[in-house]
């Protein structure tokens, strides 16, 4: 997000992040995970595509009595999981690419029936036109499973914080709020807003909204 190594510009900007995944539920708890997006500014030169793969391990199913929930990530108690993600940005007419190795550590707990916590540990191994860089990712989740006149629902809110490696410090906080609408046990729509603040980047701050088609294949 943004231009690492410009001077900040203190200001707000506006964006949309459409983006569509495919979860693969494999045999021995294993889950393959693909997704692509695009982040596109509004009346702000800047957009990112981006693509990726990965491949999970589900430790520990969730035994507690509970609303089942269409992601089979969100039914164990624990997920590791390692990818590849491809990025490209264009932002005021420069361009650049990016190669990132991701490793992630999910615990999960559930102390209601309705009820999930999440805390996802990502490490990001990047290279930024073949610099190379590191980034550590912290995600702290709250959803609730609710069914509201037969119609099913997930809303939820998580903050997320940034340490740049190359900085050696917490520079970024992510702050999203969104519902989960899955239909049945074939795909899920996402509909989030989410607000970003970055002491590095230019400009400091974005408000975004996206949406998200999760598909499950089993």
């Amino acid at each position: 997000m943004g231009r690492p190594d410009a001077y900040p510009i203190a200001g707000t900007e506006t964006k949309v992040l459409p983006e569509a995944s495919a979860h693969i539920e494999l045999p021995s708890h294993l889950r393959v995970l693909a997704f692509s997006g695009l982040e596109q500014g509004v009346g702000y030169p800047y957009q990112q595509w981006y693509a990726a793969v990965a491949i999970g391990y589900q430790f520990k199913p969730i035994l507690r009595p509970h609303p089942k929930n269409i992601d089979p990530d969100k039914e164990h108690y624990f997920l590791f999981g390692g990818g590849y993600e491809f990025l490209r940005t264009a932002e005021s007419g420069k361009v650049t690419h990016e190669d990132r190795i991701t490793i992630d550590i999910t615990p999960s707990f559930r102390p209601t029936a309705k009820l999930l916590i999440r805390d996802r540990n990502w490490t990001e191994f990047r290279w930024i036109d073949g610099k190379y860089s590191t980034t550590y990712r912290n995600l702290l989740s709250v959803e609730s499973d609710l069914l509201v006149h037969r119609l099913r629902l997930s809303p939820y809110g998580s903050v997320e914080a940034f340490y740049d490696g190359l900085r050696h410090s917490w520079d970024q906080e992510w702050y999203t709020a969104g519902i989960e609408w899955p239909y049945k046990r074939v795909f899920m729509l996402d509909t989030y807003y989410r607000r970003e603040h970055c002491l590095t980047c230019s400009p400091e701050n974005w408000n975004a909204g996206g949406v998200t088609l999760n598909f499950f294949l089993r």
